[in-house]
């Protein structure tokens, strides 16, 4: 009888010891504080377009833009690339964020291209079947553009 009290207690001891870590791995990788999604973040500042030098800086709607996206961190990635109409100083913005295909969103990315006043252009979102005629308006577009160089990106990590 004695021994098997001692087995009971040995087992028992052991167990107890077992639960104990396995409760404190749960808090310590479980239970912490949920982290935030960190963005790998790349700015051009070095580039001249629209008539002024560092359009991310000088260009208003521009600036709020990059500002709102570092602050919302909804989206998978988005990436500004700067492109000029072929042999005239006419600029563009491209700009392509793409989301998640898991949110509730119908679509999971949208491209739209503005001018240097913050006007929309263009634009498609993806997942949604683009009607004909904006598809042939896309391969007009980019008939006469060249692209210049990376602006701006956030990527999720």
């Amino acid at each position: 009888m004695i021994n098997k009290l001692v087995f009971f207690k040995k087992h028992i001891s052991t167990f107890a010891k077992i639960c104990i870590v396995c409760v404190m791995i749960i808090m310590l990788f479980g239970c912490g504080k949920k982290e935030e999604p960190k963005y790998d973040i790349y700015e051009n500042h070095d580039i001249s377009a629209c008539g002024i030098d560092d359009p991310l800086q000088n260009i208003e709607w521009l600036k709020e833009y990059c500002t709102n996206i570092k602050k919302t961190q909804n989206y998978l990635s988005v990436h500004i690339d700067l492109y000029k109409k072929i042999d005239i100083d006419e600029y563009f913005f491209h700009i392509d964020i793409r989301y998640s295909q898991f949110d509730d969103s119908p679509f999971f990315c949208e491209l739209s291209w503005k001018n240097c006043g913050g006007e929309y252009i263009l634009g498609l979102k993806c997942g949604v079947p683009p009607a004909p005629e904006i598809e042939e308006r896309y391969r007009d577009f980019f008939k006469d553009k060249e692209f210049v160089a990376k602006l701006f990106h956030s990527v999720k990590q």
